[in-house]
């Protein structure tokens, strides 16, 4: 963002993305959420992203009774039985320095993903190639290659567990030989303070495998749709309380669930089976949620999605990440529009630029979509690292207002979103969805803001001091801009 009579010749186009920090070097520095919830009774789990040189000394001050805080680690555990919002003050020290850090914690009912949830999933990076040693070892790679620091919190399994039988304790579907001990397997994640997802669908047999989903039997043709477009049925005989009570007993967090056409009636069965567990998991419905069962489907779940995948090419991001605005009403703290898993890894010859890359991460902050990474975090990309370790571009995506993105300007041309922060700010984004360098046409944003703000280009980590007389903004073709703006008292 430049002044309003900046010669052309002097328009910057190019976004400029400041490099991530060592995680594991300098002074303190706490990122994630101010906010955070859990269910009365019920196991907490909660690791403080931080940056900085280890050893590290963590602190908390304020902490509901049952929970505490592991002072090497910076792990908070335990169970908290007395429902309320604590304030809690957040200690991190080194040799270098102290940071300190507020997070309210609420334990209520329903009161899960009060901010997006950020993690990673195994689908795009593995497809159904995936072991129980695998996913163990990205696990590891989330804390060794600072993505954990930075608040990416779930690991996440996708389709390709599942195996061919039904026992056990609940009989609930049993893990294929390549994950021997999922309990253990879900310790292990926990042990670094991360949490653990699964996958899993009405279908009988759900995508990418031929193991079992959580019905079995005859079709149930009350649900015609799959089968007669993808040869895919629900089945008439229902696992839904067997197969969740197993995934809490192994200790999992998180559950997508993934079936097309994506019903409410289906959304309920599971969504009483998670209830009637003694654990916490994030409710993820999938694929394609109908717009007219929006309302429904934000009381059932905190996660919602209403597109197809998401492929690493440029047409895919422009169709699933913009036009979404008639699902604001919808979108709140703890239910959120999940706009798929990132696409940066590339598939069938296929993938995005810098700049797409850029454009995407950007827009799926802004709205606020859930984060779930789909690279290989034991390689991950510098330039790939730079944008999704931006802690002031995932400051955006958590703020704990909670408010969706509105497109004040969109086209085929332009997609220019505004966001209202907790601080009483905005987040900018201007995003050129054509083929060559453009200046974005010039918005009034005196409704948002008044005539005066203050402005910060939160990719390049620079303050851009007070604008009064307007702007003009140029950004490359298939790019992204965003700034945060403060009212000036």
């Amino acid at each position: 963002m430049q002044r309003k009579d900046t010669p052309y010749s002097k328009i910057e186009y190019r976004t400029r993305v400041a490099h991530a920090p060592e995680w594991n070097a300098g002074a303190p520095s706490i990122n994630g959420a101010s906010i955070y919830g859990a269910t009365p009774s019920r196991e907490f789990l909660y690791l403080v992203p931080t940056l900085g040189e280890r050893p590290m000394r963590f602190s908390a001050h304020g902490l509901p009774m049952g929970l505490s805080i592991d002072a090497d680690r910076g792990i908070i555990a335990g169970k908290v039985t007395q429902k309320g919002r604590y304030p809690v003050i957040l200690t991190a020290e080194n040799r270098l320095g102290k940071a300190t850090h507020t997070l309210e914690i609420v334990i209520s009912e329903r009161s899960l993903a009060l901010t997006p949830p950020l993690g990673w999933n195994s689908w795009n990076c593995f497809r159904s190639d995936i072991s129980q040693a695998q996913i163990s070892e990205v696990a590891d790679a989330m804390v060794s290659s600072g993505l954990a620091a930075h608040g990416y919190g779930f690991v996440n399994i996708d389709s390709g567990w599942q195996s061919r039988r039904r026992g056990g304790q609940f009989n609930a579907i049993e893990p294929a030989d390549t994950f021997p001990d999922m309990q253990e397997f879900c310790r292990h994640i926990h042990s670094l303070g991360l949490k653990a997802g699964i996958y899993s669908s009405p279908y009988v047999h759900p995508w990418g495998t031929t193991g079992l989903g959580s019905t079995d039997g005859l079709p149930d043709t009350s649900f015609p749709g799959s089968f007669t477009t993808y040869g895919k049925y629900i089945g008439l005989t229902r696992h839904e309380p067997e197969d969740a009570m197993q995934w809490a007993n192994w200790g999992f967090d998180y559950l997508k669930y993934d079936w097309v056409v994506t019903d409410m009636d289906n959304a309920a069965e599971m969504r009483k089976a998670l209830d009637a567990v003694d654990r916490d998991m994030v409710f993820s419905l999938v694929i394609q949620v109908a717009l007219t069962d929006a309302p429904c489907a934000s009381k059932l779940a905190n996660l919602f999605r209403a597109n197809s995948d998401t492929a690493p090419i440029w047409d895919s991001i422009r169709k699933n990440g913009f036009r979404n605005n008639e699902w604001n009403p919808f979108i709140a703290p703890g239910h959120w529009l999940d706009l798929d898993m990132t696409a940066t890894t590339p598939r069938d010859g296929n993938s995005l630029t810098h700049d797409e890359l850029l454009a995407h991460i950007s827009c799926w902050m802004m709205r606020p979509s859930p984060i779930m990474l789909d690279c290989d975090p034991r390689h991950l990309d510098p330039y790939l690292a730079d944008l999704l370790c931006n802690d002031e571009i995932i400051a955006v995506n958590q703020d704990a207002l909670g408010k969706p993105a509105a497109s004040i300007l969109s086209n085929d041309a332009w997609d220019i979103q505004i966001k209202p922060l907790a601080d009483g700010g905005c987040a900018l984004a201007f995003f050129n969805l054509g083929n060559k360098p453009a200046i974005a046409p010039e918005q009034d944003l005196s409704y948002w803001l008044g005539g005066q703000f203050q402005v910060r280009d939160l990719w390049a980590h620079e303050d851009l001091g007070d604008l009064e007389d307007g702007y003009v903004v140029g950004v490359a073709p298939h790019s992204a801009k965003v700034y945060r703006l403060m009212p000036k008292n």
